[in-house]
């Protein structure tokens, strides 16, 4: 298909399927019992039903009719938070093989292992790249996705320039980007350079963006005026990558701007005031040092929380030249800074979504709860793995909450809510459809009983 006809399909249209989506799906209905609910924006249910039909919440609380159609499932001693949202994954996609061009962040980001082999078609300067007409998750993949509790994930390339337009999809088995709830999403933004000839350098990186936004203002203007009284003017060019730019120009569509090291966050957010753009920092791994930046603006804070000796704030480097030569305490003081990020962050009153910024999926919890004994409180954690992950995507109202009306993306744990010490996920719902993980299981299933 014509990419620049698919991108235009696309940004009409907005969202791909904001209902579950996958043809044949034997969802029926479900009456989740005696559990203990993490609504997030209603509260905590101590002991209370959750009614599933065709994949949407159709009630919640103490007091719900069960349908005589429903198949119940007793979740006491259980509880049942929404599922998980990861803003930074590469899952399904081609890799763009990395290079040793400009701008290496401090925060690891999202590098070219995760995903197939490398497309030769992809640069890195693909802002007309759309991640749904290219993704593919296998089930293998999205098994150890859920597993984790994860149930959907913003899917865009991970290394670049300008990385092209994410797509939100759900943690289906072979997921596909009919799947997706969302697509696009936004257009991803990162500092870096090519791999074989400009831009390089981390300076050759930001003239590219700004120069690429610049042409995109004009190449918009040009197109309005033509489509207005095409009588006398040059018809424009047909230019997909210039095309994919022009809603981002415009504050139609997002911008997800990667940035790790305080310089990368202080240069993003100068790029972003500069054109007027509607963006979002991600990774913001040295976030605690650059408040003054971030304040008033969405954060993705990921939490693969990189050696202290990869970060790049002052403060660090001034300790390791001029402290007392204990270099592991350094580190350890280092290694503290970072994840209390979140903390710091939520502290200066900056609102953000938590994301794994790569990590494998069983070690995302694992360092949420790293943030969390850091100084994080649990609830305001939990928000940022749900509801406030879901409003940087545009679909608050569908995903990220327990609430009526909502899609039924579940999680099901024992020993505690999902960001408990010691939880354990035990079933995951995705568009309503139940899988379920047993303790020490190498595969999920959809039978009826709850290990």
């Amino acid at each position: 298909m014509n990419v620049l006809l698919t991108v235009l399909r696309r940004a009409a249209l907005g969202v791909v399927c904001a209902t579950p989506c996958v043809a044949g799906a034997q969802r029926g209905t479900w009456a989740l019992t005696n559990a203990r609910i993490e609504t997030v924006t209603k509260g905590v249910i101590e002991k209370g039903t959750i009614v599933i039909r065709d994949g949407l919440i159709v009630a919640v609380g103490t007091d719900v009719t069960i349908p005589g159609d429903a198949r119940v499932v007793d979740l006491s001693q259980r509880t049942v938070s929404p599922g998980l949202i990861d803003l930074t994954s590469t899952l399904g996609l081609p890799a763009v093989a990395a290079s040793d061009g400009g701008g290496r962040g401090g925060g690891g980001g999202r590098g070219a292992a995760a995903g197939p082999a490398s497309d030769p078609r992809f640069t890195g300067l693909d802002p007309e790249r759309v991640a749904a007409d290219e993704l593919h998750v296998t089930p293998a993949d999205a098994k150890a996705t859920r597993d984790a509790g994860i149930t959907a994930a913003l899917v865009a390339p991970g290394r670049g320039a300008l990385r092209g337009l994410s797509a939100l999809v759900p943690m289906r088995d072979s997921a596909s980007g009919n799947d997706a709830l969302r697509s696009p999403v936004a257009e991803h933004f990162g500092f870096q350079g090519a791999q074989v000839g400009y831009p390089q350098t981390i300076m050759g990186v930001i003239a590219y963006q700004r120069q690429s936004l610049y042409d995109a203002r004009r190449h918009g203007q040009v197109q309005d005026r033509w489509r207005t009284n095409p009588r006398g003017v040059v018809r424009p060019d047909n230019d997909p990558k210039l095309q994919a730019l022009v809603p981002v120009v415009r504050g139609t569509l997002p911008a997800f701007y990667e940035a790790n090291n305080e310089n990368e966050i202080r240069r993003a957010v100068n790029v972003g005031k500069e054109f007027g753009l509607k963006f979002t920092i991600v990774g913001a791994t040295e976030g605690f040092k650059a408040l003054d930046a971030l304040a008033g603006h969405p954060v993705v804070v990921s939490v693969n929380f990189p050696r202290p000796a990869l970060t790049t704030g002052w403060s660090y480097r001034q300790t390791m030249q001029h402290g007392s030569g204990d270099s592991a305490a350094a580190a350890r003081e280092t290694a503290k800074a970072i994840e209390g990020n979140a903390a710091v962050l939520n502290k200066a009153g900056i609102k953000f979504a938590l994301a794994s910024g790569g990590a494998r999926p069983g070690d995302f919890v694992a360092n949420v709860r790293k943030a969390v004994a850091a100084g994080l409180p649990a609830d305001v954690a939990l928000q940022a793995l749900t509801i406030r992950a879901a409003e940087m995507t545009g679909l608050a109202e569908a995903l990220g909450s327990i609430e009526v009306g909502k899609i039924a993306n579940l999680v099901v744990t024992e020993g505690g809510g999902v960001l408990a010490d010691g939880a354990r996920v035990r079933a995951v719902f995705v568009d309503g459809e139940r899988y379920e993980i047993a303790p020490g299981a190498g595969a999920s299933s959809t039978g009826e009983k709850l290990p």
